[in-house]
């Protein structure tokens, strides 16, 4: 049958509207507009344990909660929410009750059931992450024209480059200072219970000195991250001063078919600029313990007022305390994302500067706390100054 459409009417523009100069962008009028965006389907928390790849450093948290998507999102959300699933216990997901018999006569017994049915709640158990970026970073060139006869251009090139890989580096430090204290700040608690009674969480303090404690309470910790969390892959992470501190307390001719020659040197470590293997180190702690020193820049600890001042990440602000962090990748992220690029042309006569200016946005953060430990111990410096 037809559809009668004759009471129909249409209204047509007949001129096109004035636009609006009174006001420009404003992102209280978007505000309603931005949301938070969720990341589609939830991550189940056993499926964190398979094997990922990541071209940035050692972490790979961001390919774990899906880097594509959740830049394309946080494009249009400014946050991005993931959903986690939480891994349960299997003994919690069940429940067990003593049967009981009567008794019939002298020989005989009967299985007594009640008209009940027990109760079982087994619903799961979530958590999430709040995605977002939290850093602007700007690197290039720039120089002035009226000297241009002096400039080589090489040497241009070169500023761009050097502007560039500093960025990387400070991109690095920043993944590893947002890391490193999170861990601090949030440790995952103990989940294995003999070990909870010493150490309730995952952030072991005051253990002391390395030499009187370190071989043992690394080992410790390692050992009880790899037995508690299935397919976990942790690298051991210690400072220079740290390796030699374990090194030279089994330095005996009866330790471990160790040389007696001390060991200042390591294999270079070909996945990550910036670490260098202790087989030495390794090999004290077990041998099948992967043992990583970080290199320290001298742009990350030097001298102020007199004092000592850290942006080393396994070091506190102040050099008083040193840490081992045990690490798996996926314990922490960074993304980034590229911002704009600007060149810079002089155009007018009191504008002088020719060059260009890139900038990149990045997060970081934590993903699962439980996949990461820090030791915390008295550098031998400090120890030394408290028995004079």
């Amino acid at each position: 049958m037809a559809t009668d459409l004759s009471n129909r009417t249409q209204t047509l523009v007949t001129a096109p509207s004035t636009p609006s100069t009174e006001t420009k962008f404003d992102i209280d009028i978007m505000a309603p507009l931005i949301r938070e965006r969720v990341k589609e389907g939830i991550i189940e928390e056993p499926k964190i344990q398979a094997e990922l790849s990541s071209a940035r450093s050692f972490f790979n948290g961001e390919t774990m909660i899906g880097d594509i998507e959740m830049l394309r999102d946080l494009k249009w959300g400014q946050t991005w929410r993931v959903n986690i699933e939480k891994d349960q216990n299997p003994l919690s997901l069940f429940q067990t009750s003593e049967l009981e018999y009567n008794s019939i006569d002298d020989c005989h017994e009967q299985l007594a059931l009640d008209c009940a049915v027990p109760c079982i709640n087994t619903l799961p158990r979530f958590e999430y992450l709040i995605v977002r970026f939290d850093t602007e970073w700007a690197y290039g060139v720039r120089a002035c024209d009226k000297n241009k006869d002096f400039w080589d251009v090489d040497f241009m090139t070169r500023q761009y480059a050097k502007s560039r890989d500093g960025k990387n580096f400070g991109q690095e430090v920043a993944l590893w200072n947002t890391v490193i204290p999170g861990l601090i700040a949030t440790p995952a608690d103990t989940v294995d219970v003999m070990v909870a009674g010493s150490h309730p969480t995952h952030y072991w303090d005051n253990l002391g000195t390395v030499t009187a404690n370190g071989r043992s309470a690394i080992t410790e910790a390692y050992w009880y991250l790899t037995n508690s969390y299935a397919g976990v892959n942790p690298t051991v992470f210690i400072t220079d001063e740290c390796g030699k501190e374990l090194i030279a307390s089994v330095e005996t001719p009866y330790n471990l078919n160790f040389q007696p020659t001390r060991v200042n040197t390591y294999t270079q470590w070909d996945y990550a600029s910036g670490f260098v293997v202790a087989s030495a180190v390794a090999e004290i702690l077990g041998g099948n313990i992967p043992v990583v020193v970080m290199k320290r820049s001298p742009w990350l600890t030097y001298a102020s007022g007199g004092s000592i001042t850290s942006q080393f990440p396994l070091y506190s602000s102040d050099a008083s305390k040193q840490y081992v962090a045990i690490l798996d990748p996926r314990v922490g992220y960074m993304f980034v994302k590229d911002g704009y690029h600007l060149n810079i042309k002089p155009y007018d006569c009191d504008k002088l500067d020719f060059g260009m200016i890139d900038t990149e946005y990045s997060g970081a953060g934590l993903t699962f706390v439980e996949l990461g430990m820090v030791l915390e111990f008295d550098p031998y410096w400090t120890a030394s100054a408290g028995s004079n």
